[in-house]
Order: structure tokens, then C-alpha cells, then sequence
């Protein structure tokens, strides 16, 4: 398999109109494009509801199609600090019998054009809040949004957000990048209400040196592998993060089987004590990982249904991140795809000349992002579906192919074996956001130029503005 050594340009193309950016949410989709719109020119400000930068977290898995990102905006060294990862190992939750494993191939990952990385979650979080801050983002910390109002027209006003203060905030495009949860999604697509599923996860991070004491446990701090333990509407994986200091646990976990427990909501802000699953007739050792901490963080799970518009009429309000495509909580690709939308976004609006290109090129964003976080996202669905099958004929098929990779596990792989995985992970895996937004400009970006009209928005959502306006 010849390998494509593809080069990553360094230059960013900065707009000739620079616009005033109001982003709400500060976590990882909000400060990659607040970095990405300001290394395009523009005027940030990012309205965050906690008191600062700093959150609860755990672990996140950095795939190539991220890494590159991150390469290309300059954090190589410190991605080079990060524990990489090319093997994952399969096993029975019910007693840890070894199933198989899936190991992507050198020659495979480098034509994806980056590595796949293990890390925690504040180490990329702190990453992408200094690149914003070396492009002049203005952050507010403790900013409660309470209402987001849109013009009538377009063309002769802007969107405006009213905080929890009374304080009236006015930008010439704001940017939903709230989460899950987002208020803003609302005001694109009207409520939308979540799914129950009755499961949550939860997540706990445990220090290396707990583990190396116990000869059972050490050996997974060491392990250059990403266990996963499948069992029935449950699972559980583990990896090695912090350059081996630290070992992240994830657990998919029914509700209804929880020790003294009722506490549960959406978002990384509720802590629960370990002991709370019952892990009775389940392999040991997953007991032994999760309760090495006295306390882990949950998180609810509720599915939602796929959000159909990202950009409002007026083409001045924009969804972006888990706001514009929920995702499953502790899945591989909750960062990437939002670090991809903003890579996207930024592409595009430096290439802004006349405010009349606003709405194009906000529709433009949806146009090439939708079609490829849905792709992304059912993937990831078809995943989880696969480590949490209960008994029966599709889980015995599943075991039985698993199993047919521990006789191949050492054998050489031939250049055919090599193009097959190429085949299955290419399109996920070796996606560039930039060269794609790049190509959209090539092919359609002269057209918005001599695009004159705009899409006037339904008045039941003008309001007065009764306070005082602060400009970005």
C-alpha cells in the first residue's frame, strides 16, 4: 500500500471584512472556532455560563482526523506528550475472556495523515483555550444567556443575546456551540425534546500509581492497548492517559440496576460514589478499575433525534458542535466533529468580502458538515449497538469473527489486507476538513459574490430591546 505524505499548509487566509463573532459556550467546539474565526480575521467574543475554563472531565480519544487538525494549528509538541494508540482488545464483560482484537496498521494510520492519541479531556480543552487566546478571544465567564433574539431583516440588523444581568450583547453572527443541551438549537428549530434511554455513563480517571500497586491491575496502566469489556446493554472500556501518570475508565451502565442511587442528569456536573453499579456476575476486574477512586462522574443519556437546519433564516445564527449533531457520551468522535465544523466555518468566512455573503456561506457551513456528522455519528450508533448486543445469533456471530483475529494477530499483512482497511476507515479517519471546505470554495465560493438576496425572518421573533447595547 503506498502511502500519500500529505502536507498541511501554514497559511491562513484572513477576511478583507471582519466581523464581530459572538460564540455561546466555551468548551471544545466553542474555543476551536473561536480560534478559527479569529485566525481568520474576525472580532471573537465567547459567553461562557461557568465562572471559568476549568470543568470536570475524564479521558478523550483524539483520532487522525482530529490530530491533524491540531498538528496543523501548531500543537505537534504537544501532541507528541499524548499516548498513542493502534490496538484494541475485545473482551467478555461477563468473565474477561480475550475475544479478538482491532489493530489499525502503521502504513494505514499514516495515510490518514495523523495519529490516533489518548488524552484527557482538560489537557485539549487548556490546548484550543490558548490558541483562542493568541488570536485576541474575548471570554466572559459567568455569562447566563436568557434570550437570543434575531432581526426582521437581515440586512439592516443584527442578532442581539440578553444575559442573566439584564446586559444586551449585539454581533453580527452568533454561534451556538452549547452542547447537547443547546438554548440556541432551540431557536433555530423550535424545542426539541430528548429520548429517555435509561442508561447513563459514567467516568472515572485513576491515578497510575493506584494500579502499580496491585499486581492484578498494573498491568493495564502499561498495556499499548484500549481494552473494551462487551456485555448485554452494557459496556466498559479503559486506556491509559496524562503519558501513562493516569488510566480513564468509561462505563455504559442500566439505570435501573444501581445501588442507592437516583441522582442523574445530563452534562459532567454530577458525582456519584463507585459502589453504585453492581457489578455481581460481571469479570472482576472491571470492579477492581472503577472502584480504585471513591467517586465518578455521570452523565444521563438521552437520544436525539438529528437536527434538521443549523443556520437560522436569517443566516446569521449558526449551530455548531453537539449543538448542530448530539452525539453518544464518551464516543471517539464528540471532539473531532467539533473541531471539524469549526475548521470548516473558518475556511469559509475568511473568505468573506460583502456582508451579503453572510448567509451563503452560513448555509455553505451546513451544506458540507450535515451530510458527513451524520455519516460519522451513525457510525458511531452501529458501534456502540455492537459492544452492548445481547445473547443470541448476532452476538455469537460477532464473538466468532472477533475471534478469528487472534490467529491472525501476528501474521504479516499484505497490500491487499492494507487497502481493506484502508477501505473501512478511510472516509472517517483520513477526512479533511480543510482541504473539503477549500474545495466547496473552489467550486462554489464566486457564486455568493454576486448574490444579492436575503431570507427574511418570521417577526414572532422580534423583540424590543429595552437595555442598553454593548458592541463586541
Amino acid at each position: 500500500m503506498q502511502v500519500r505524505n500529505r502536507v498541511l499548509s501554514q497559511s491562513f487566509k484572513k477576511t478583507t471584512l471582519p466581523l464581530n463573532v459572538l460564540i455561546i459556550g466555551a468548551g471544545i467546539a466553542g474555543l476551536a472556532s473561536a480560534y478559527a474565526l479569529g485566525k481568520s480575521g474576525h472580532k471573537v467574543r465567547v459567553l461562557e455560563s461557568s465562572s471559568d475554563s476549568n470543568r470536570a472531565s475524564g479521558g478523550i480519544r483524539i483520532p487522525p482526523n482530529l490530530s491533524k487538525i491540531l498538528k496543523e494549528w501548531g500543537l505537534g509538541s504537544a501532541l507528541q506528550t499524548m499516548q498513542r494508540c493502534r490496538k484494541s482488545s475485545f473482551r467478555s464483560l461477563k468473565d474477561g475472556e480475550l475475544l479478538g482484537y482491532l489493530e489499525w496498521q502503521e502504513d494505514v494510520l499514516k495515510e490518514t495523515g495523523g495519529d490516533f492519541l489518548l488524552a484527557h479531556h482538560a489537557e485539549l480543552h487548556q490546548l484550543l483555550y490558548q490558541l483562542a487566546c493568541s488570536v485576541e478571544t474575548t471570554f466572559s465567564f459567568g455569562s447566563i444567556v436568557t434570550s437570543l433574539s434575531v432581526p426582521i431583516e437581515a440586512s439592516k440588523e443584527n442578532p442581539w443575546v440578553i444575559l442573566e444581568d439584564g446586559t444586551t450583547i449585539v454581533a453580527d453572527v452568533i454561534i451556538g456551540a452549547d452542547g447537547a443541551q443547546s438554548v440556541v438549537r432551540d431557536i433555530v428549530n423550535g424545542p426539541m425534546q430528548g429520548e429517555e434511554t435509561g442508561h447513563s455513563f459514567y467516568t472515572v480517571t485513576i491515578p497510575a500509581d493506584k494500579l502499580q500497586s496491585d499486581l492484578e491491575l498494573a498491568k493495564w496502566v502499561d498495556m499499548p492497548e484500549w481494552p473494551i469489556w462487551m456485555g448485554d446493554s452494557r459496556s466498559v472500556l479503559g486506556y491509559p492517559i496524562q503519558n501513562g501518570s493516569s488510566y480513564c475508565i468509561h462505563i455504559y451502565w442500566p439505570d435501573d440496576e444501581l445501588i442507592n442511587c437516583s441522582e442523574s442528569k445530563e452534562g459532567w456536573d454530577v458525582t456519584v460514589s463507585t459502589s453504585v453499579i453492581n457489578f455481581d456476575g460481571y469479570d472482576p476486574i472491571v470492579r477492581k478499575l472503577f472502584t480504585a477512586v471513591p467517586e465518578a462522574l455521570r452523565t444521563k443519556y438521552v437520544k436525539r433525534q438529528k437536527v434538521e437546519d443549523w443556520v437560522d433564516e436569517t443566516g446569521r445564527i449558526i449551530l455548531l458542535g453537539e449543538a448542530a449533531h448530539p452525539l453518544l457520551p464518551c464516543t471517539i468522535h464528540g471532539a473531532s466533529l467539533a473541531v471539524e465544523d469549526a475548521v470548516v466555518l473558518g475556511v469559509l468566512m475568511a473568505q468573506l468580502r460583502s456582508r451579503n455573503q453572510i448567509p451563503q456561506l452560513t448555509a455553505a457551513f451546513q451544506d458540507i458538515r450535515q451530510d458527513r456528522c451524520n455519516q460519522v455519528i451513525d457510525s458511531e450508533l452501529n458501534n456502540a449497538a455492537l459492544v452492548t448486543l445481547p445473547p443470541g445469533e448476532q452476538r455469537h456471530a460477532r464473538d466468532a469473527a472477533l475471534r478469528s483475529s487472534l490467529d491472525f494477530k501476528e501474521a504479516q499483512w499484505n497490500e491487499n489486507q492494507l487497502r481493506d482497511q484502508w477501505d473501512e476507515i478511510g472516509d472517517v479517519f483520513g477526512y479533511n476538513a480543510r482541504e473539503t471546505a477549500e474545495d466547496w470554495w473552489v467550486k462554489w465560493g464566486t457564486l455568493t459574490d454576486s448574490c444579492k438576496t436575503f431570507v427574511q425572518h418570521s417577526p414572532d421573533l422580534r423583540f424590543e430591546v429595552t437595555k442598553s447595547e454593548i458592541r463586541l
